[in-house]
């Protein structure tokens, strides 16, 4: 998946936050948007518009993280290696919409890609192929926002991602200290 997809999320993000404040602060409202997205994105699928079903669920799957991060509290950050399996295989893209919908109307579609091997995407810049058994992929063990098809990538990467990492792992600290924190308090 392109590294633009972030950037790009969060500049709709931004750009729609201007006028549409009181929608990203209230989780029903961002629920009615993400079912319209499933709805969408499930039509495409049955209809075969396999690209127009992915921008759906990466849609959705956005909102779900804002909602995770931002509202609800319940997670540091976006994960993004989550958003972008998406976009890595049929099978990934068909069983999410499919979990998220109360209907079967895609349970012949699933039973058609289910075997096919779920895939992962390499976060490595120069990796030369990017799409790789999801088994196979691991996650940066410190921010675990970025996942890699082997160590070479990862160090390849590094120089890049070292600043992300940084913010991304004081992020998580601070979060998971407030967990804590939080738990003690509803143990006391």
């Amino acid at each position: 998946m392109s590294a633009d997809i972030p950037s790009c999320l969060i500049e709709a993000e931004s750009v729609t936050m201007d006028k549409y404040a009181e929608v990203w602060e209230d989780s029903a409202k961002i629920e009615i948007a993400i079912n319209c997205l499933l709805s969408t994105g499930v039509h495409n699928i049955m209809l075969g518009y396999d690209n127009g079903a992915l921008n759906d669920a990466t849609h959705v799957r956005y909102l779900e993280q804002h909602i995770a991060v931002a509202l609800k509290e319940t997670q540091a950050n976006v994960n993004w290696p989550k958003l972008y399996e998406l976009g890595a295989d049929i099978h990934t893209l068909v069983k999410f919409l499919r979990r998220r919908i109360p209907c079967k109307c895609l349970g012949e579609k699933y039973q058609q890609v289910k075997s096919i091997t779920k895939m992962g995407l390499c976060d490595g810049p120069q990796c030369r192929f990017p799409r790789v058994d999801r088994n196979k992929t691991f996650y940066c063990s410190r921010c675990r926002g970025v996942a890699y098809c082997s160590s070479e990538c990862q160090k390849a990467d590094w120089t890049r991602h070292k600043s992300y990492c940084d913010r991304d792992a004081t992020i998580k600290a601070e979060f998971d200290a407030k967990q804590l924190d939080r738990s003690h308090d509803i143990l006391r």
